[in-house]
């Protein structure tokens, strides 16, 4: 099976689709305009091929491209971008190889955000006003939460998740503010006039959505109203979270619909929450004191995604036990080191037995002097056999001689 896959080095986390298409045995073919030298290192090893084109924007040598790869390995099974900047491309090049796959009018009516809007205006769903600035008008005491899933081939959900944030993702970005947010189930989700996730499918239903990824943005409070709306694979950050909130990868099912094979994404029970913090801000504890904390539930941590600038400079995805204690959880991590604001303690450490450490390092110290010992000894055998061989093969060579 062959898939071939446009401009596959941006943006550069679409590696770990290609990844998961190769791992299925599918041939991945690239059609780009940059040097392969400057991949990322983890597609480097993921492409069956590569053509390089001097502009994309370039029809005719896509076309090309296209026709030479196809007389190589065989007519495309599929063609891919997961770049909505490249969806007309790919639906051309469908249309003229006669590739099953979305169309032109499908990438115009999905990938633009007027377009996607109407559809949402048009199945009953409210939609966020922005002032005369420009900026959201969001109304006070909303909770801002998302909705992220997958559609298959037939547009069928095979799975859906909601996430509670601080605030609107772009409002966090243009603010530096710290990022955090949390999983919850349908019923933290709704509201006493209507259901969170019926809205959030509303959307996708009127978009008629095929073979996708949703990322839906709401503010919820009195009314339950779309803020956001984009069918693009889900940021890194959050593919990882997608990982550890449910039973499947949302890579590999993505690339499990592409070859025809049904996998389902089951939401796990506990509450799955993501934490930054930035390395210019002091904090109350350090991050020893929350690797203590978070030992026995951390799932994830390390220093922040590339290219990402919104959720800091490290990041925590660990396990909570439901939404309250994911809020506590986060204050401990976030809070300031100059706030003074009474919070739940950490549980006591254990109080270290400096003589316990003597004797500890003495054993150590003696294993070390025994190690060294025993290998002067080893040595020692090994010269003496050493020698012993030679001076037995001399004496071999002299009594032949004789």
């Amino acid at each position: 099976m062959n898939i071939i896959f446009i401009s596959p080095n941006y943006p550069e986390d679409r590696w770990r689709y290609i990844h998961a298409l190769r791992g299925l045995g599918v041939n991945v073919l690239g059609i780009g305009d940059a040097d392969e030298e400057f991949f990322p290192h983890g597609l480097k090893g993921c492409l069956t091929d590569y053509y390089k084109v001097d502009d994309l924007h370039n029809y005719d040598a896509v076309y090309r491209a296209l026709s030479y790869l196809s007389y190589k390995y065989g007519r495309p099974d599929g063609i891919e971008s997961l770049n909505d900047y490249w969806a007309t491309l790919e639906a051309s090049l469908r249309r003229d190889f006669n590739v099953v796959g979305f169309d032109v009018d499908y990438a115009r009516r999905v990938f633009d955000k007027n377009a996607v809007f109407d559809c949402a205006r048009s199945a009953g769903v409210k939609l966020m006003r922005r002032g005369e600035d420009g900026e959201p008008v969001i109304p006070q005491g909303s909770r801002i939460i998302r909705c992220c899933g997958m559609v298959n081939r037939y547009g069928k959900v095979t799975g859906a998740a909601a996430y509670e944030f601080s605030d609107l993702p772009e409002i966090i970005a243009k603010k530096k503010e710290l990022l955090s947010f949390f999983s919850l189930s349908d019923r933290e989700c709704d509201v006493p006039n209507a259901g969170f996730m019926e809205t959030a499918l509303k959307v996708v239903d009127a978009v008629r959505l095929r073979g996708g990824f949703f990322n839906l943005t709401f503010a919820v409070g009195s009314d339950i109203i779309l803020c956001d709306a984009s069918f693009l694979p889900p940021e890194e950050y959050f593919a990882d979270v997608l990982a550890c909130t449910g039973s499947s990868d949302v890579c590999h099912l993505w690339a499990a619909d592409k070859i025809g094979m049904n996998m389902d994404y089951h939401i796990l029970p506990e509450t799955t929450v993501f934490v930054t913090r930035r390395f210019d801000r002091s904090y109350r504890y350090s991050h020893d004191r929350i690797m203590s904390k978070l030992d026995s539930v951390i799932r994830r941590h390390g220093r922040c995604y590339t290219g990402i600038d919104i959720t800091g400079d490290y990041f925590y995805i660990f396990k909570a036990d439901n939404a309250a204690k994911a809020r506590e959880l986060i204050k401990f991590i976030q809070i300031d080191y100059s706030d003074n604001t009474p919070i739940a303690q950490f549980p006591p450490l254990r109080a270290v037995d400096r003589r316990e450490l003597r004797q500890t390092a003495i054993r150590e110290q003696s294993s070390f002097e025994a190690r060294r010992l025993l290998s002067r000894k080893v040595e020692e055998k090994l010269h003496q056999s050493s020698a012993y061989e030679a001076a037995k093969n001399m004496a071999g060579t002299a009594l032949e001689r004789k």
